[in-house]
C-alpha cells in the first residue's frame, strides 16, 4: 500500500520527464498539456486516473472529440460550439492519450488501441425521418 502511495506522488514528475506541462487543479487533481491537448487526473484510493476524455485547445477553448456520424467535430462544452477536425489534430490527440496511458501504467484496449474513441457520440439516422 505505501508503495502505490510513493508511486502515485511521483507521477507528476514523470508528466514533467516525459514533457508535459504538469499543473495543480482543485484538490486531489493534476491538469496534464502537451501538444495542444488537455487531460485532468484525478486522485482515487492512491492511483490516478482519467476524470474525463482528453480535450484538444482548438481557439484556447478545450473542446471533446464528437462522432456525428459523417465526420468529427470538436465540441466545446462550454458554449456548444463546433469545429471540424484535421487527421492531423486526431493523431496528436490519440498520440497523447497513449502517453498519458502508458505513465499511467493503464490497460490500453482493444478498441482503443485501433484509434481515438469519441468523447460524444451525436448520430441517428432515425431522427427527422418520417414514420412508414
Amino acid at each position: 500500500m505505501a508503495t502505490e502511495t510513493a508511486a502515485a506522488q511521483n507521477i507528476p514528475k514523470q508528466f514533467e520527464q516525459a514533457g508535459f506541462a504538469v499543473a495543480d487543479a482543485p484538490p486531489g487533481r493534476i491538469e496534464l498539456k502537451k501538444s495542444g491537448c488537455v487531460a485532468y487526473l484525478i486522485g482515487h484510493r492512491g492511483r490516478w486516473m482519467y476524470s474525463g476524455p482528453p480535450c484538444f485547445v482548438v481557439h484556447g477553448i478545450n473542446c471533446e472529440l464528437e462522432d456525428r456520424g459523417y465526420q468529427k467535430f470538436w465540441y466545446s462544452k462550454s458554449d456548444g460550439k463546433r469545429f471540424p477536425i484535421c487527421k492531423v489534430d486526431l493523431e496528436v490527440l490519440h498520440r497523447f492519450d497513449e502517453e498519458v496511458r502508458y505513465i499511467l501504467g493503464l490497460k490500453s484496449l482493444y478498441n482503443e488501441s485501433l484509434g481515438t474513441t469519441n468523447a460524444r457520440t451525436v448520430y441517428d439516422r432515425l431522427t427527422g425521418r418520417p414514420d412508414r
